[in-house]
């Protein structure tokens, strides 16, 4: 499996329009031509003037405004729902691409009927925090930073939410379905600066966010 029509990628932004123009850029400087969707969470800075002209300059580009932010979990899953193709490869804004061939050698994989997503593996606790190593009641995760994910097999577990790890509860159900996930080393294609959105105006959580922190240290 080879054909990159059937990708779309995918990025979600809100009041980083800096960054966005970088990580869209790099990207169609190595993937020029691919389908992209850009969803745009009410930022109220030039966010939206710089996606339409992204958009008039690359007719493969569409995007979705939101009228309001409605967080990255709940944008990505709006995404998800919202494009054709039968993959997306979900690309954070605060990501820069430094070269290409990754698209390429992520799609095979999907030739094993049972795998859902590939990218960078990571074990989390039942908070969504993350652990050194493979644990007792430990969660298998695919990074949402730079994770290529089917479609098909998406629409039948929980949907992407408002967390500080927004896969968690998918990825939980993915297991139980028997899909799988593959560590793809996305670090050698893809830099993550790591200073989007959540650095720059946190979560936005609340007293969830929190008392999920308190819990998480006290187990430690």
């Amino acid at each position: 499996m080879n054909d990159l029509d059937e990708i779309t990628t995918l990025v979600i932004n809100y009041r980083t329009p800096d960054l966005l123009q970088k990580c869209i850029g790099s990207f169609l400087l190595h993937y020029p031509g691919r389908k992209m969707m850009i969803v745009d969470n009410g930022s109220d800075d030039n966010s939206i003037t710089i996606i339409r002209q992204i958009a008039l300059q690359n007719p493969n580009v569409q995007f979705i405004f939101n009228s309001k932010n409605i967080y990255h979990g709940p944008a990505l899953d709006q995404g998800l729902r919202a494009v054709q193709t039968r993959f997306a490869f979900t690309l954070d804004s605060d990501c820069e691409v430094i070269r290409s061939g990754f698209l390429e050698n992520m799609l095979p994989y999907y030739s094993d009927p049972r795998c859902y997503a590939v990218g960078e593996l990571m074990y989390m606790n039942r908070f969504g925090y993350k652990l050194s190593s493979d644990q007792s009641g430990s969660i298998r995760y695919i990074h949402p930073s730079s994770m290529l994910v089917d479609r098909t097999k998406y629409a039948k577990l929980r949907k992407f939410s408002h967390h500080g790890s927004p896969c968690l509860a998918n990825m939980k159900d993915a297991a139980r379905a028997g899909y799988s996930l593959v560590d793809f080393p996305i670090g050698d294609y893809i830099f993550h600066s790591g200073r989007g959105t959540c650095s720059r105006y946190g979560y936005s959580l609340g007293i969830r966010h929190v008392l999920e922190y308190i819990i998480n240290r006290a187990l430690q």
